[in-house]
């Protein structure tokens, strides 16, 4: 195993540091683990139905700490398989609760079948659809610490990271903060299923982690990564051909080509160096996807990761994170996401519909699109200067659909039912 470490310094910094974080988060000082399942959200899958979106939360037994980081794994699986209890991630997030952290295993959206992939447009699709549920995990946590902080977490000290698909939600995640970072076709096909915040969940609270980590995982460009951005951890094979180490189209398979190219762990190294931000590269030779297929090889990634995330860490007084890093206080809570529909300045009625629909608001309307649950645009047209508007749905079959109204410059969303 050849380990890379940007700051060499790191692994001697935290021998000397031992004693902060009350003796906390290095080592297993709990014996056991309880596990709870929790719905964090919901969300319309590609098919047009509703899937429940579940976690389960690891917490050490006795551990009655009210600031403990938060530590979320997401599965892999080619966006089209996998569960929240894989074995690797059990074992992660078991022993990672064994050391103080409070642990969550996600459900996220996956496409229908492989050969869906093989659209751009809907790969990409999928790839901010398991984004956004992503982001409301997260925001279930803060969601939680503002409505008394039951689970006993720190709002600050958020992670999320995860295997293959689930590493390449993490990146996509903590570093696509901004729609305008996509190419122009991306940005447009990202909108149309709410952007990059979605309507999974937990609407209103901060989105953005606090660190990431990814077991092969990958991002769609290297340029989305700003100098301002949270460490990162990573372990990848030289070799693999599932998700590249460098930079290059995934899953090569005779039967089926991925119509776009991601840059791997490699290359998003040297792009973490360039810019001077904290990362950790564990980088193994020959081709295993992930690359955590011995025993020792799962001890190392644990280790390393527990290490990785303790240096981050708000009670950790030689953290290494950087003054300037990109927080939650740059963003604010989220009010203008397409999932926020709490805004008071307009309406639409009756909804459930039969055959008509009625929107009205306080501003005048800017633009209008319908869309169905598959994010196919069925309505679209320029509108001005109105605050009332009745359209004809006679020819809509019934469903669910999802209506967009910009306002000032701002899209906002809301589900319509068609009976």
């Amino acid at each position: 195993m050849k380990k890379i470490l940007t700051y060499l310094f790191s692994l001697s910094v935290a021998g000397l540091i031992a004693q902060t974080c009350d003796g906390r988060y290095q080592t297993e000082i709990y014996s056991q683990v309880d596990v709870t399942t929790v719905d964090y959200g919901s969300a319309i899958t590609r098919l047009g139905d509703t899937q429940i979106l579940q976690m389960d939360i690891y917490q050490a037994v006795g551990d009655t700490a009210t600031d403990r980081p938060v530590v979320i794994f997401c599965f892999g699986g080619t966006f089209i398989a996998g569960s929240r209890t894989s074995s690797e991630l059990v074992t992660f997030a078991t022993s990672l609760a064994k050391r103080g952290f409070v642990c969550a295993s996600i459900d996220y959206r996956l496409a229908g079948s492989l050969f869906e992939l093989i659209s751009e447009e809907n790969l990409i699709k999928v790839v901010f659809s398991a984004v956004q549920d992503g982001k409301a995990a997260i925001r279930y946590f803060r969601k939680d610490f503002e409505d008394g902080n039951a689970l006993g977490i720190s709002p600050d000290n958020i992670f999320i990271g995860g295997t293959s698909a689930g590493g390449i939600l993490a990146a996509n995640l903590a570093y696509v903060d901004e729609l305008s970072k996509l190419p122009n076709d991306w940005k447009e096909w990202a909108e149309e299923i709410g952007g990059i915040e979605g309507m999974s969940g937990n609407p209103g609270y901060c989105s953005y982690p606090n660190g990431a980590f990814g077991f092969a995982g990958a991002v769609g460009d290297t340029a989305y990564i700003d100098a301002n951005d949270v460490p990162y951890y990573a372990c990848h094979s030289t070799g693999d051909q599932t998700v590249k180490y460098g930079y290059g189209a995934p899953l090569e398979n005779p039967l089926i080509t991925i119509p776009v190219s991601l840059y791997g762990s490699g290359e998003m190294e040297k792009r973490f160096n360039n810019l001077g931000i904290y990362n950790v590269l564990d980088t193994y030779t020959g081709g295993s996807h992930p690359p955590l297929n011995t025993a020792q090889r799962m001890d190392d990634t644990r280790d390393n990761l527990g290490v990785f995330l303790y240096n981050l860490l708000d009670c950790n007084a030689a953290n290494l994170k950087k003054s300037d890093q990109q927080s939650c206080d740059d963003f604010g809570n989220p009010t203008n996401i397409l999932a926020v529909n709490a805004v008071k300045d307009w309406k639409i009625y009756p909804n459930p519909s039969d055959n008509y629909l009625s929107i009205s608001g306080d501003s005048n309307f800017e633009e209008l699109k319908i869309m169905d649950a598959m994010g196919r645009e069925l309505i679209k047209f320029s509108v001005n200067e109105t605050k009332q508007l009745t359209i004809d749905l006679q020819d809509f079959a019934s469903g669910i659909y999802f209506v967009y109204v910009q306002t000032e410059g701002v899209w906002r969303s809301e589900k319509l039912i068609l009976k």
